[in-house]
């Protein structure tokens, strides 16, 4: 039902905007030049929503939140707009989360601090660990149920050395606490061995390369990050092991600004010590591998692959701004993702792939509604910001 109501809007628009003075064209026109709600104040916008979405983790979601959006430096007009997303959501499967992101620009962009908030209490499943655990599709309350309370502070602080070149600090601090663990869970041996308990505290360092032309939606440039983060129970947690990660982005230009050709490539590595089972490397969710239940794909190790034009639609007349720039546009994206116990075994590839709607509400800055498609299931997501 999502994925007909996606296609026949994309090809009702597509129609609309390669004709001229019909009836559905001016109704379009005018949505275009609609003004959202907003509380502005010398360059200080919110912009409060409520929107309803899908996700194959909370089910039907309502979600009540914003998205705040300045200029550390109010006299820089070169300076990038910093932005802070928000909100909280209540679900029919009775799932509560709150979600605060980050994207702080400082100093000339010298300095940039970009991270997020999670806190969630939700049903959820866990089929364990590796990937053919996770192609058992039976979810039950004697097999895979249990109930999850989750919550998680990620921040990075990047210093600029030279050109676009960052390097910077990282904390995360991460806690998952599991109830009403089902029989099969409770015997797990990933379980007993970490717990039901479990607080990972870690800090690290990451290197940063971001030529990117504007970080929370790209048309052009490259970014590339590795880091590395140490949890250890000295810090106050109660595991000790150590994360690598890499992300590779890509975006081009395709003929002119606002479509775009972007991909990713992105991989993580757990090792040393004891990887708790709430912390293994996972596909799914709304950023990377859309469509997948978070956590059902797990491993000490996980590499994923992403490919994803991104169009936003011209207008036949000015707008009020003065410009052709449509608020309106779509997406469809192809992917593959693996997780594996160790690096030499790579043949574990799940397919991947969707369509979404996005509708600018500030410059360069979309609400993003996606459909994923996954094997043996879907996702419908409602957010701010592109998956990368």
């Amino acid at each position: 039902m999502h994925l007909g109501f996606l296609v026949m809007i994309l090809i009702v628009t597509s129609h609309v905007y390669a004709q001229d003075d019909t009836l559905s064209y001016r109704l379009l026109d005018n949505l275009d030049s609609l003004r959202f709600a907003k509380v502005e104040r010398e360059g200080f916008k919110i912009m409060p929503y409520v929107a309803p979405s899908y996700t194959p983790e909370t089910d039907f979601l309502l979600t009540a939140g914003g998205l705040i959006t300045f200029k550390a430096q109010r006299w820089n007009n070169l300076l990038n707009t910093s932005s802070v997303p928000f909100s909280v959501g209540y679900s029919s499967n009775g799932s509560f989360t709150l979600n605060i992101q980050n994207v702080i620009y400082w100093a000339d962009d010298n300095i940039r601090t970009i991270g997020e908030f999670i806190m969630k209490e939700m049903p959820d499943n866990y089929w364990g660990v590796g990937y053919e655990n996770g192609l058992d599709e039976r979810t039950s309350r004697e097999t895979t149920f249990y109930t999850r309370r989750y919550w998680r502070f990620n921040q990075r602080f990047m210093f600029r050395t030279k050109g676009d070149m960052f390097l910077g600090g990282i904390i995360d601090l991460n806690g998952t606490k599991a109830f009403d663990m089902n029989p099969v869970m409770e015997m797990d041996e990933y379980v007993l061995r970490s717990g039901s308990d479990v607080l990972n505290t870690g800090l690290g360092f990451v290197f940063e390369y971001d030529s990117r032309d504007f970080v929370q939606n790209a048309y052009s440039g490259k970014y590339f990050s590795a880091s590395m983060v140490f949890f250890q129970e000295y810090l106050g947690g109660n595991t000790k092991y150590r994360v690598f990660e890499f992300d590779y982005r890509h975006y081009k230009t395709i003929k002119r600004k606002r479509r775009t050709l972007a991909w990713q490539a992105k991989c993580r590595f757990n090792f040393g010590g004891e990887v708790p089972w709430s912390d293994m490397a996972m596909l799914g969710g709304p950023y990377n591998m859309r469509g997948y239940t978070l956590g059902r794909f797990r491993d000490k190790n996980s590499m994923s692959l992403t490919g994803e034009y991104r169009h936003m639609f011209k207008r036949k007349k000015l707008n009020k701004k003065g410009n052709y720039d449509s608020r309106f546009g779509y997406v469809v994206w192809m992917a593959a993702g693996s997780v594996m116990p160790s690096l030499d075994v790579q043949n574990n590839w799940l397919p991947n792939g969707g369509v979404g709607l996005r509708v600018e509400i500030q410059p360069r800055m979309n609400i993003r509604i996606d459909y994923g498609i996954g094997k043996s299931e879907t996702g419908f997501y409602a957010t701010f910001s592109e998956a990368f």
